[in-house]
């Protein structure tokens, strides 16, 4: 028997999820789930995808996501938390990119550090 573990996190923008899930490589479809425990109809609702094979849901609470994983059944090469730390990197160097846009500024350098963080400098020219 499967069970869905429900890990939060703190990503709220659908479409930067998107496109960080794409640069990982996933692909993400929409629609309703069903399991034995309940019905989830959202349709803000993300399953992940690689290879054609469903891996894990991104469940919209009308606030933010969770991931949702049958941990026991979890078969990827990455433990599910070390998955979350990269796609919540990738979802925070997007979000700054697209949200400093707005005011106009432009990303100029960005280089991943040693430690895997990365280095991002953004300017903005007054007129």
């Amino acid at each position: 028997m499967s069970h869905l573990s429900r890990i939060k996190t703190s990503i709220t923008n659908e479409e930067i999820l998107k496109k960080t899930l794409k640069e990982l490589n996933f692909t993400c479809i929409n629609k309703t789930i069903n399991n034995q425990q309940k019905t989830i109809t959202n349709s803000n609702n993300i399953i992940v995808q690689q290879n054609g094979k469903d891996l894990f849901i991104f469940s919209w609470n009308g606030k933010q996501y969770s991931l949702l994983a049958d941990l026991q059944l979890w078969n990827l090469n990455i433990p599910y938390a070390k998955l979350l730390e990269k796609i919540t990197q990738q979802y925070s160097y997007n979000a700054i990119l697209k949200e400093s846009a707005k005011y106009g500024f432009e990303n100029i350098n960005q280089k991943t550090l040693e430690d895997g963080s990365i280095q991002l400098v953004i300017q903005r020219w007054h007129s």
